[in-house]
């Protein structure tokens, strides 16, 4: 099993970081949300069970980004993917004018 969990985890990862990274001043692929990960133990000391939060979104992101900074990443991900109809149906232009 915990074999399975590797593989899926290491597959789902760059979905997951392209909905929370975004290009800034200092890093190409930083960061914009924090990871709260609480485990659980016994009072032997053995694991129970854990829970993982993600929270503080920059949320400001999605409508604006100073000069040198971009969307999240997924964004330049899912505009890559559609068509012109469909980017005429949504109202996008290039993506330049989208940063």
């Amino acid at each position: 099993m915990f074999v399975v969990v590797v593989v899926v985890s290491t597959q789902v990862n760059p979905i997951l970081e392209a909905f929370g990274n975004a290009k800034t001043v200092m890093n190409d692929n930083s960061s914009r949300f924090g990871k709260y990960l609480e485990l659980v133990f016994t009072p032997e000391g053995k694991l129970l069970g854990a829970t993982y939060k993600e929270y503080l979104l920059e949320k400001l992101r999605v409508v604006v980004q100073t000069s040198k900074e971009r969307n999240f990443h997924i964004f330049y991900l899912m505009f890559a993917g559609l068509g012109e109809e469909e980017k005429d149906k949504l109202k996008l232009a290039d993506l330049k004018s989208h940063r």
